[in-house]
């Protein structure tokens, strides 16, 4: 939160620099792998360091600039810069714009180790399906041989469905006129491959979010975003008169959430379909839900199942679905030390579903320690 300077005039910029520092043990390298995030790093990560810069520069218009340092980087990194401007006083509407958040789904705001009552990333914003963003998959048989490989192959740049992790740039109004939640705005790339810099995916995404909150407690919500995915070097495979733009990426989502006293219940569901060139629509869906329960010595236990399944694909070999179907559940027992002080400890199990062959697991015993600063 922004606080004033002593002496400080209306006119004067006000300030705050805050952190977020992650230190994490776990037992399994490919563990590791399969919870890796868009930059390389994870939620799992031996350290992370995130520090932000807050201020207030109007009455109306505030900047945010959130970095990063984490295991393997040289260098800080800039995740989001953008300015926020709220028009009205006393009213919850504000106009976003810059390297913004992603303003559809509801999980965003729990993406910081203190917010998040788990560890790991749902798979919906985090897990790598088997299509590329840099090469057209000629056939089904091209395409099906990727299966399974997305989150095992850090060296192509596979599509994830939603990716929390890396924002895009954009505009975005938000805010609330009781009861109801809304978002609404622009980026130039797409949920799964978001286009920050020089605009790599000709076109742009409209996406948004309506909820609303009928009783203190509860919250329902929908969201969508439509809008290009391919890269400019897709066009010489295009058929004759075709453009990039031609092919979308479409997504439907639906949140909910209950809290009752010490029990936290929220869910979140997705279906998406990218249109391609030469392998029709590829569609997937999936969701997960979680369950929190506080304790009143100052701990929690938290737990989350999910899963993702791939829609089907004709190849010459017959009919299967375009990727492996994945299933994952994470528990974690998390105590507050102090008010900036939370350690955690957990269990994750990843199923993998491979076509016509036995699933195959691999399992995550992890600790973490997250102090704010």
């Amino acid at each position: 939160m922004l606080t004033s300077v002593p002496g400080a005039v209306q006119a004067e910029t006000v300030y705050a620099v805050r952190g977020l520092l992650d230190l994490g043990l776990v037992s399994s390298v490919q563990g590791l792998a399969l919870n890796r995030l868009t930059m390389g790093d994870s939620n799992f990560d031996p350290y992370r360091l995130r520090l932000f810069v807050d201020a207030r520069v109007s009455p109306a218009l505030e900047l945010h600039v959130q970095t990063i340092f984490h295991e393997g980087m040289s260098a800080l990194r800039a995740d989001g810069a953008y300015a926020l401007y709220t028009p009205w006083p006393g009213r919850d509407v504000s106009i976003e714009a810059g390297k913004i958040p992603l303003f559809v789904g509801t999980y965003a705001p729990r993406t910081y180790s203190d917010r998040n009552s788990l560890v790991g990333t749902p798979l919906l914003y985090q897990y790598r399906t088997a299509l590329l963003w840099d090469d057209v998959m000629l056939d089904a048989g091209q395409l099906v041989q990727h299966s399974g490989q997305g989150q095992s192959d850090p060296s192509r740049p596979y599509l994830p469905v939603v990716d929390e992790r890396w924002w895009d740039t954009g505009a975005a109004i938000i805010g609330s006129i009781r009861p109801f939640e809304f978002s609404a705005g622009v980026v130039q790339g797409s949920p799964s491959w978001p286009s920050p810099g020089p605009d790599n995916t000709p076109g742009m995404s409209l996406a948004g979010r309506l909820g609303v909150v009928p009783f203190t407690g509860i919250r329902l919500g929908v969201s969508g975003a439509d809008g290009t995915w391919m890269a400019a070097s897709f066009s010489p495979a295009l058929p004759a008169g075709a453009n990039v733009r031609d092919y979308h990426e479409t997504t439907l989502m639906a949140d909910a959430e209950l809290a009752r006293g010490p029990l936290e219940l929220r869910g979140e569901a997705v279906h998406r379909r990218w249109e391609t060139i030469a392998t029709g629509d590829l569609e997937v869906d999936g969701g997960y839900a979680e369950a929190r329960w506080a304790l009143s010595c100052g701990g929690w236990l938290a737990f989350r199942a999910e899963a993702l399944r791939f829609s089907d694909i004709v190849t010459s070999s017959g009919v299967r679905p375009w990727d492996d179907g994945v299933d994952r559940w994470e528990a974690v027992a998390g105590y507050r030390v102090t008010h900036d002080v939370r350690v955690k400890a957990g269990y994750q199990r990843t199923t993998h579903l491979p076509f016509d062959v036995p699933r195959t697991f691999d399992d995550l015993v992890f600790a973490q320690l997250g102090i704010k600063f």
